[in-house]
Order: C-alpha cells, then structure tokens, then sequence
C-alpha cells in the first residue's frame, strides 16, 4: 500500500512539473524568444561584396561599388521617409556573411534588403529578380521584384529561393535585390551617363514603404 501510494505522489509530482513546460508555446521561427521585438519600420541594408570580392564586373564598373552606391542613396530616401535605417557596411572593405546577418540581427530590425546586380556572359542579358530563402522571406522578395522592374524598364523574372547565408540566418524577413545584370552594356552606359543608381534606389523605397503599408 504504501508503494502505491509513494508512485502515486510521483506521478502527481511529475504532471505538476512537466505538463507547464510540455505547454509551452515554442519559439516562432526566425527570431529567439529572449529577443526584443523589431524596431518598427526599420531597414538593414546590405550592400553585396565588397574589399577583396569585386562581384559582377564590367569594364571599369565593379558591382561592389555599384551596389554600395545604391545601399548609400536609399539609406538617405529612407531616413528621410522617417525609417530607421542600418547598414552592413558604408565603405570598401570584406565582409563575411556571418559579418552580415549578425549585425543586422543585432540591430533588432524589421526586414533585411540586401543588394545586389546580376552577371553574365551575355551582354544583352537584362532582367530583375528577388532571391529568398525562408518562408517568412516571400512577401519581402515579390514586393521586390514587382516594384522595381517597372520603374527599370526591365522584365520581372520574380523571385527565386537560393541558399544564401546571410537570407538563412536573418532572424527577420530578407531577400536579395538583384535589381539589373551589371554585364549588360546599357545598363553600364546609364550608370555613366545617367541617373540609373537613384532611379533603383527610389524604386527599392517603393518596394520598402508597400511592404511595410502590408505587414
């Protein structure tokens, strides 16, 4: 009798203990329970390559620079629209992915745009497109690509998922821009003899402010 009755307070003992823990409502995927919620209207910009990693190159045009350029007009739009804005970097210099993510995952932000121009061994070659990689990615990566084909004159390829780190272990929503192929001899002509950089960067705002007009 006395047995039955030490398992019996055990058992009660166990349901008492565990049954809060089995209930708990686990942590939503992407970003930690312990975190803070995201600044509201916050942007990480992300401006591919960079230091020792030249990306696309066409003549004299490197797309590090190119997409620097770009990352540097929009952080202006932005702040001035009343976004809080970060940036993975503001000069030349190498980054790693990690260098990336975990600095915008520090920064608390809402979403992560990273940019970047495509390359090819075609010089007629011309399109835009998103990348994503989580789920949470997909609205970001489609508001993308739609808004910034049109303003490009460009066809929009939609987006695509792709393996990037930097979109795998964003603790928010991120895609990859890649705005126009760098390797197209247009494209090079305006970016020399025209405002083809402000142009993408107005087009990403827009891309920015209807996201955030949605979520």
């Amino acid at each position: 009798m006395k047995s039955l009755l030490k398992y019996f307070i055990t058992l009660c003992l166990f349901f008492v203990l565990a049954l809060p823990v089995l209930a708990a409502k686990p942590d939503s995927p992407g970003r930690g329970g312990d975190k803070e919620p995201p600044i509201p209207n916050s942007v990480c910009l992300d401006p591919g390559h960079g230091g020792s990693d030249s990306g696309a190159v066409n003549g004299d045009l490197l797309e590090k620079d190119v997409n620097l350029g770009v990352a540097n007009k929009l952080s202006a739009l932005l702040t001035n629209a009343g976004y809080t804005v970060f940036q993975t970097r503001t000069d030349d210099r190498t980054l790693s992915n990690a260098d990336r993510y975990n600095y915008c995952n520090s920064q608390q932000v809402a979403i992560l745009v990273s940019i970047h121009h495509n390359g090819s061994t075609d010089p007629n070659l011309d399109y835009s497109s998103a990348l994503y990689m989580k789920k949470t990615d997909v609205d970001l990566a489609q508001t993308v690509a739609d808004s910034v084909s049109s303003p490009l004159g460009l066809s929009n390829h939609g987006i695509s998922r792709f393996a990037s780190g930097v979109l795998l272990k964003a603790d928010m929503p991120a895609t990859i821009s890649e705005g126009f192929f760098l390797t197209n001899d247009l494209e090079a002509d305006l970016i020399n003899n025209s405002n083809r950089l402000d142009q993408e960067a107005q087009a990403l705002l827009t891309a920015i402010q209807s996201y955030f007009a949605t979520h």
